[in-house]
């Protein structure tokens, strides 16, 4: 992200572990006297089958927002991130540093050469 450093440290940009539940836990429930039973069930058979909650953590980058003509500040936005992405970022990043790094050995040389002129 660029100008991570400069937004953390103005306390615009946050990252935080988040945890994202796919399925609500239920709780098990039986048929206890006064309910409405069917014919098929009695009291102390299973009513609402109990299910586990499943659920997983994610990476989350949150970010102060403004309106650009007003200034007024807006509802912050998130973003998920993972470590992978940004692992590839950095080497992508290297890769290109390496790149420029030749670009200018090889104009040094050349400037090199035609002051020698």
């Amino acid at each position: 992200m660029k100008n991570y450093k400069a937004l953390k440290t103005a306390n615009k940009v946050s990252v935080a572990k988040v945890k994202v539940v796919t399925v609500a836990k239920v709780d098990e429930v039986r048929y206890k006297d006064g309910d409405d039973i069917p014919d098929s069930a009695k009291v102390g058979d299973i009513k609402v089958q109990a299910v586990k909650e499943v659920s997983h953590e994610e990476l989350q980058l949150t970010s102060k927002s403004y309106d650009a003509d007003t200034g007024e500040e807006l509802d912050d936005t998130s973003q998920n991130i993972t470590l992978d992405r940004v692992a590839k970022d950095i080497s992508s990043i290297k890769v290109g540093i390496v790149s420029l790094q030749s670009k200018q050995s090889d104009l040094e040389e050349l400037e090199k050469d035609l002051k020698a002129l």
